[in-house]
């Protein structure tokens, strides 16, 4: 057995069943974690992968006969792979896989808009600006979360940085409400 195979063998186990399927369930980027969301997609996928290997293994033990046993390295690699493709081919037709455009302009697909609560019906232009205040507000929200708990330092100067950005962000997000307000009176 060489290397490669070890490898391989590695990597369709323990990562890429799993990866796909993450993909497939959150296809934007950022969208498990605006920071960490690589970190996150991997970690899902190697846990996820390791309970699709298992579910393989029982159905394969499940609809083989004592003549002929499936649980061998053919028929596992065959249904690894083949729910591989099946999860990758669902990611990229959600956009998970942006980067298919480089290949070919035609594989290219756009991740769906994010949906962000408290959006309503509005036209088109007005709409993408009221949905770019909404996601700023949610992020300037967390900011504000953010800043609260590292405020509770002991050291004087990082408390009263951190009081000053959350003013700062609390400020915008008064202003970015006011705008939405007037968005939705223009509606």
């Amino acid at each position: 057995m060489s290397l490669l195979q070890v490898l391989a063998g590695l990597a369709i186990v323990f990562f890429l069943p799993g990866y796909t399927l993450v993909c497939l369930l959150f296809p934007r980027k950022g969208e498990l974690d605006p920071e960490y969301d690589v970190v996150y997609r991997v970690a899902l996928g190697m846990g996820l992968s390791i309970v699709i290997a298992i579910f393989v293994g029982f159905a394969l033990n499940a609809i083989s006969t004592e003549e002929q046993g499936y649980v061998s390295a053919g028929p596992l690699w065959a249904s690894l792979l083949s729910i591989t493709g099946l999860f990758f081919l669902g990611g990229w037709f959600l956009g998970a896989y942006p980067w298919m455009g480089i290949l070919h302009p035609k594989l290219y697909r756009d991740p769906p808009p994010r949906k962000v609560a408290g959006m309503k019906l509005m036209p088109v232009a007005k709409g993408r600006e009221a949905e770019r205040f909404l996601v700023e507000r949610d992020q300037l929200l967390r900011d504000i979360d953010k800043f609260a708990a590292r405020s509770s330092t002991s050291n004087p100067n990082k408390q009263l940085y951190y009081r000053r950005r959350i003013e700062q962000a609390r400020t915008r997000v008064e202003q970015v409400n006011g705008l939405l307000a007037r968005l939705e009176e223009e509606r």
